[in-house]
Formats: C-alpha cells, sequence, structure tokens
C-alpha cells in the first residue's frame, strides 16, 4: 500500500529538472560585472575591429545565431583576471588562445592585461577558459536578479517559530554588461550566460540608459550567494 512516511528533498534535486529542460535549447549569451571587471589589451589583436556571425547555441540551430564583435581590447571578468598568472596562456571561448605577457597594478588591484593572441594554441592545454566582451559602446547594461529562501534553515524544528528564521535577504541585484545581441532579447525568453548560469529576461532592452533585468533560474548547482 501507499507508504504514511513523511519525506524530505532537498529543492536542488527538483531544480535539475530546469536544467535538463532548458539547456538543450536556450541561447548562450556573455556578460561581465560591471563594477567587477577588467582590460585586456591585445598587442597583436585586430587594428581594426570585425565581426563574425556565430551560433547562439552549437548543438541547437533553432537558437538563432548572434553577431560577436572582436577587438584588441576586451574586458574580462575580475574574478578571471586574478586568477591569471603572466607568462600562462589562456582561452578565449569562441576565439582562441592569448599569453599573458603584463599584469598591470596598483594598490595591489589589477587594472590592466597586456598579451597576444596564440590562435594557433591547442585549448585542451589551457586551464583557463573564460569569457569575455569587445571593448564597444555597444554593450547592454543588465541587472542579474537572484532570488534566496524566504526561512533561512533547510528544516525548522516543531519549537521553533518560522518569524525568527526570516531569510534577511532574499533578493540580490548585480550590475553587468552584456553582448550587443541582448538588445533582442523577448520578455520571457530564457537564455544562459557562458559560465554564469541560467537567466530569464523578466524587462528586455528599451534604451541604454535602463538596464535589461534578468531572474536567475536556479539549475540545481548554483549555490544563493545573498549576503
Amino acid at each position: 500500500g501507499a507508504s504514511k512516511n513523511l519525506n524530505l528533498m532537498e529543492w536542488d534535486k527538483l531544480w535539475t529538472i530546469n536544467k535538463k529542460i532548458i539547456d538543450p535549447v536556450c541561447a548562450r549569451h556573455t556578460a561581465v560585472l560591471k563594477d567587477q571587471r577588467v582590460i585586456f589589451r591585445l598587442t597583436n589583436g585586430p587594428e581594426k575591429s570585425f565581426v563574425q556571425i556565430l551560433p547562439r547555441h552549437k548543438k541547437f540551430d533553432g537558437a538563432g545565431k548572434k553577431a560577436t564583435t572582436f577587438t584588441n581590447r576586451i574586458w574580462l571578468d575580475y574574478a578571471d583576471a586574478s586568477a591569471i598568472s603572466k607568462g600562462e596562456e589562456v582561452t578565449l571561448m569562441d576565439w582562441g588562445n592569448a599569453i599573458i605577457k603584463e599584469i598591470k597594478m596598483e594598490n595591489g588591484v589589477i587594472t590592466e592585461l597586456i598579451g597576444e593572441l596564440h590562435l594557433e594554441g591547442s585549448v585542451k592545454t589551457t586551464k583557463l577558459k573564460v569569457t569575455w566582451l569587445p571593448d564597444i559602446d555597444d554593450l547592454v547594461p543588465l541587472s542579474l536578479v537572484e532570488f534566496d529562501y524566504l526561512i533561512s534553515k533547510k528544516k525548522l524544528e516543531e519549537d521553533e517559530n518560522f518569524l525568527d528564521n526570516l531569510n534577511p535577504c532574499t533578493r540580490k541585484e548585480t550590475l553587468a554588461l552584456g553582448d550587443a545581441n541582448m538588445r533582442n532579447l523577448l520578455r520571457g525568453e530564457v537564455i544562459q550566460l557562458e559560465r554564469k548560469g541560467y537567466y530569464r529576461c523578466d524587462a528586455p532592452f528599451v534604451r541604454s540608459s535602463k538596464p535589461v533585468v534578468l531572474f536567475a533560474i536556479p539549475d540545481g548547482r548554483q549555490q544563493a550567494s545573498l549576503n
């Protein structure tokens, strides 16, 4: 007969279903954090920027195409820049390898990376595969919104009052910059920001002074980072 046992299951086991449904079909885009980014100057990069048309999803043609601009000045997330060593070879996703020649710092803070493209290098030999954005005016302002649990404990005991365990911060907003193609996102459209996670567009692009609002979609692996 039916069991009368009560089972508690972690939410992440349910949220992994999100990824199984959306990952095979949602478009890929790129973003860097607005207040935590570093310029990477490529000494042998293209003197004049050029554009290539790339798939929005390498394994699903139905996701459409996107235009990617290649320049000799690109933005990296500061977290990636701080993980790179002088002389190291890294992979710029959707472009190729580059070698770090110089890391400029002021007061212990990285202000600029200088390097050169090494497109003949193998992506299999690099430790870091980093996302990047071209240093152009057409980047799209983003607001990345992440939600956390209402209750700060996984399980409340019978003698505990839930009011004493309310999470003081259940919504975190992070400003970022996205690739120019994100001007065309539709409300409700689901995308993946490479190496950041999955998002649903809540407020599409209207003008450059108003950021596109993206709501984070739990995928079973992401841990809430709200404080």
